[in-house]
């Protein structure tokens, strides 16, 4: 058995091998039953038992012991870790971490309990295919007719943040926040939402610490503030 055989069985047993290295390898053990042999008694035995190998002047022994083979394991492991951790960090979903949270459909005053509506179904209609310009364009019928309507003030300024407007949208879901409808803290949320699409991790975190534990949102307000 010669040093490099010796060496492809150790890093057939490391795995640290290329697909097409491994494949070959194991075509060889295949027909030679030497090779399966030193394979079976190097995986049988303890692992700092000594292997011959020689070198260019004769022989000579030097040890290969399990103390290698874990030290390459260590470092694949901590290497994955680290890519890991980058990607983490770097990765699409931490530079964009917005669009996790996407928001809810707009739903029909008939499926909220009111009237039939024609410019808001038309708007839910428009917001809900992610016509959001044509949505804005609806919600401002609507808030014209009735400008006190917070459902209709609530998606409006949603389209502005669905069609990357972040700051146009603020103006409505500030006057959410601020007002007494059942929105309150949606308005809330997304105007993180609307300061964390512009990087913006400081203000978006003193948003959602403004969702009290209660409110519908509170649990994904604390999902995203573990995520920030």
């Amino acid at each position: 058995m010669d040093i490099h055989d010796l060496e492809l069985i150790d890093r057939y047993l490391s795995g640290d091998m290329s697909l097409a290295a491994r494949q070959a390898f194991e075509d060889r053990l295949r027909m030679e039953p030497g090779l399966q042999e030193e394979l079976r008694r190097r995986t049988d035995s303890p692992s700092t038992v000594p292997v011959p190998a020689q070198d260019g002047d004769g022989a000579m022994f030097r040890a290969r012991s399990g103390v290698v083979k874990l030290q390459r394991f260590s470092i694949a492991v901590v290497s994955l870790a680290i890519i890991a951790a980058l990607l983490l960090f770097l990765g699409p979903w931490k530079r964009d971490l917005s669009m996790q949270y996407a928001s809810e459909a707009m739903m029909t005053p008939v499926e909220r309990g009111e009237e039939p509506d024609s410019i808001m179904e038309q708007a839910a209609l428009q917001f809900n295919h992610r016509h959001y310009p044509a949505a804005i364009s609806s919600l401002n019928a609507a808030l014209e007719q009735r400008p006190h309507d917070p459902y209709a003030r609530l998606y409006r300024g949603l389209s502005y943040l669905e069609s990357n407007q972040p700051a146009l949208s603020r103006p409505d879901l500030e006057i959410i926040y601020n007002g007494p409808s059942d929105f309150k803290y949606d308005g809330a949320f997304y105007t993180a939402l609307s300061y964390l699409k512009q990087r913006n991790r400081k203000t978006c975190r003193e948003w959602l610490l403004k969702i009290p534990e209660g409110a519908d949102n509170y649990r994904r307000a604390q999902q995203l503030l573990k995520e920030l």
